[in-house]
């Protein structure tokens, strides 16, 4: 009897699992065309961007929920509706991750926060992961040729630049942009959608959903527990508190370090050229990593190099958050984790605010 039970409920599960995959591939192809992406990332062999008018649902960083990612017509990250702001008046920010906002929603992000206060000006958000100086600079070229002209340039100076300039990017005179020294193979470029992708899409809607869901309550968990107040070493900042000869020596190569910082600088030049024939302003922004905070700048001073990379290329001003994130470590036993998301160098909601504030104030406040 027992058996024969057992076997009917089977025959139901296994009934209601057909019907419910067989909708899913009818609802997949004739109702939610639309593929359902976890980034809005395009590769090339010897270049990434963003893909335009996308819309995804990231997931990178560990300790963060995902969250939605949304491109406007040029590529930008944006929140995904138009602007109604009546402005000609335009501000950009380049830079990496950290100004792309990785882990958080637009609305989140320091630049988030800042196009919403600011309706006298267009904000748009140029970050894309893995970006450094060299394609800053390529980004600016290109906004000039489009005849996009901002009366602002917010570049995000970041600690990682000097191991993408070493050992990442290079120009080629093949193309306009910069190329990855060591390109990515075919199965890293292959975009091709697989079966389960086109055709499970309500499937894979509700395993995110309830993946999202424990990622929530283990993130929440995780937060109550003591906060960690010793921060690992950051591998590609190490150079600010470390001998240079103790750093992984592969991190300089091919170029070498000096040689990364002197291409750094150069770059910043021929974008404080393109500035003035816009006649806009030029402005750098810092921010410390976590060990670079609990560790110091004992060996290679980050601040006095930026503060000599703004007079070099005569930018508006340097605006430096490592004050104000300094002034939170010395005033909270919890600083990093209120600063930075657990386990990662991206910064949290809070600390997003408070890098808002501080452009807000020296960028935009005359």
């Amino acid at each position: 009897m027992l058996v024969k039970q057992i076997k009917n409920k089977s025959k139901i599960i296994i009934t209601y699992l057909v019907l419910f995959f067989a909708f899913d591939i009818l609802y997949s192809n004739f109702i939610y065309k639309e593929n359902l992406k976890y980034n809005c990332y395009k590769y090339s062999k010897n270049f990434h961007y963003l893909q335009k008018n996308c819309k995804a649902k990231e997931k990178w960083i560990k300790n963060a929920v995902a969250y939605n990612v949304f491109t406007d017509d040029d590529g930008f990250r944006f929140q995904g509706k138009d602007s109604k702001k009546k402005t000609s008046n335009i501000a950009v920010f380049l830079g990496d991750s950290f100004t792309y906002g990785m882990g958080l929603e637009y609305e989140e992000t320091f630049v988030g926060i800042i196009d919403k206060k600011k309706e006298n000006y267009l904000i748009k958000n140029l970050g894309v992961q893995g970006y450094s100086p060299s394609v800053y600079l390529y980004q600016l070229t290109k906004l000039k040729k489009e005849n996009i002209l901002p009366r602002k340039i917010f570049v995000v100076l970041d600690l990682s630049d000097v191991f993408e300039e070493a050992s990442i990017w290079k120009n080629d005179n093949s193309f306009e942009h910069p190329v990855l020294i060591k390109e990515r193979s075919l199965e890293e470029i292959d975009s091709k959608i697989s079966f389960k992708e086109k055709n499970f899409k309500a499937s894979r809607f509700i395993a995110r959903k309830i993946n999202n869901f424990f990622r929530k309550i283990r993130i929440m968990n995780s937060k109550k527990l003591k906060s960690k107040k010793i921060p690992g070493n950051s591998y590609w900042g190490n150079f600010i508190h470390t001998d240079l000869s103790d750093t992984d020596q592969t991190l300089w190569k091919p170029i070498g370090f000096s040689e990364a910082l002197k291409k750094i600088e150069i770059n910043f030049i021929k974008m404080s050229e393109i500035t003035k024939d816009i006649n806009a302003e030029l402005y750098i922004i810092i921010y410390p990593w976590p060990d670079t905070l609990y560790k110091g700048q004992t060996k290679f001073n980050w601040e006095k190099y930026s503060s000599n990379l703004c007079s070099l290329s005569k930018c508006k001003k340097l605006i430096s958050l490592f004050p104000e994130f300094q002034d939170i470590m010395n005033n909270h036993d919890n600083w990093l984790t209120k600063i930075f998301i657990a386990g990662d160098l991206h910064i949290t909601p809070f600390g997003q605010k408070v890098i808002a504030k501080k452009i807000l104030e020296e960028g935009f406040n005359k």
